[in-house]
């Protein structure tokens, strides 16, 4: 039996993880100007680079959706023009595999997301040049990880690890 205050914590908790259309609506890419058509392609396209380096690691389907999840959440939060998506998409995929027990590199993260991203380009696919330069590349994931966590309000001490 639930109490009184178990269901206002629930609801509070929903409110959270569910958006009204209103919101949808007035998402910040909106409020910077960023065409509904704009903004859902942004999105699709964040989702699809997830879905295939999702793939390239190896992780679970699971895993690949609650990226995706964390990315659609993220830029409810925060605007495609203050954020790139091929950025968020890489952090989203790194922390949902430590969340969903699939823990990834993030070495390995970023080589595979720089393969897929370059592949099919102009000029073919180059490996990164240095270790330096995967560094740093790393150390700005780990920043939009940070953005990430503290934009979707996970509370990892209530995650059940039992």
């Amino acid at each position: 039996m639930t109490s009184a205050s178990d269901s206002v914590s629930s609801v509070h908790h929903t409110d959270r993880w569910y958006f009204s259309k209103e919101q949808i609506l007035s998402s910040p890419s909106r409020s910077q100007h960023i065409s509904h058509e704009k903004e859902t392609s942004n999105r699709q396209h964040a989702a699809l680079l997830i879905q295939e380096m999702g793939q390239k690691l190896k992780v679970n389907q699971l895993c690949i959706n609650t990226a995706i999840v964390y990315m659609h959440r993220f830029f409810m939060c925060h605007s495609f023009s203050a954020f790139h998506r091929t950025k968020i998409a890489k952090a989203c995929i790194f922390l949902s595999a430590k969340v969903e027990e699939q823990p990834r590199r993030l070495e390995h993260v970023i080589n595979t997301a720089h393969f897929i991203l370059t592949v099919n380009s102009t000029n073919g696919y180059k490996p990164l040049e240095t270790s330096s330069e995967v560094r740093f590349r790393g150390w700005l994931s780990l920043t939009c990880v940070r953005s990430i966590i503290e934009s979707i309000h996970v509370n990892f001490m209530m995650l059940d690890v039992g």
